[in-house]
């Protein structure tokens, strides 16, 4: 099982983009998260507005709901949202996306 939280943005202060990783890896490493893509985008097919990803990989959806939504994650937001903006997502693995799906949480 696995399950992942991605941010899809674009950089809007450049001067601080450095200093997300190390301040969002203290957090991660705390919830067993691994970093498995940072880097920028190229568009192959359709149009996105957005140029970078970050995706972190955890053992379950629950474990990525929990960093998503965990305290550290929420004081590290306001920080990471002065020099970003895009969207972000927690996403279940293949295995638990049906349990997820029936769970009603992608319901609007």
């Amino acid at each position: 099982m696995a399950g992942y939280v991605v941010h899809h943005y674009n950089i809007i202060d450049r001067d601080r983009v450095d200093q997300l990783g190390p301040k969002s890896l203290k957090i991660a490493e705390k919830y067993g998260a691994t970093v498995l893509v940072g880097s920028p985008v190229k568009t192959l097919t359709g149009t996105s507005d957005y140029s970078h990803m970050v995706i972190y990989k955890l053992d379950s959806f629950e474990a990525a709901s929990r960093f998503y939504h965990s305290p550290e994650m929420a004081e590290f937001s306001e920080f990471r949202d002065q020099i970003i903006n895009g969207f972000s997502a927690v996403l279940p693995g293949h295995d638990e996306t049906e349990a997820v799906v029936n769970s009603g949480y992608f319901a609007k």
